[in-house]
């Protein structure tokens, strides 16, 4: 470990973080709710920008597997990005499997 490293304070700032955080999101959501920002609307819109970002992110994942392909051997890049690749679809068969057990 390097010299005047608190370990304790490091741990500690973690679940600190997220404590804060979820207090400023209740906050922002218990507003928006009485502002009625939450409607058919907002989540139409973000439903859309889900999908393209899925999309988007698909195709930026597999040119970067192509380029790992084409500038180094097979090793642990092309098996890192080959993970993400099959949790990036695995999330979305999961996503659907809900998504079409709903409607």
């Amino acid at each position: 470990m390097y010299e005047g490293f608190e370990l304790g304070s490091f741990l500690a700032g973690l679940p600190f973080g997220l404590a804060v955080a979820g207090i400023v999101m209740f906050f922002s959501w218990r507003k928006g709710k009485k502002e009625r920002r939450y409607d058919e609307r907002f989540y139409a819109i973000h439903n859309w920008a889900r999908s393209f970002s899925w999309v988007v992110t698909t195709i930026v994942i597999l040119i970067a597997w192509t380029v790992v392909m084409i500038i180094e051997p097979v090793g642990t890049a092309f098996f890192v990005l080959m993970t993400v690749y099959m949790l990036h679809m695995i999330s979305y068969i999961v996503g659907a499997a809900i998504a079409s057990s709903k409607y």
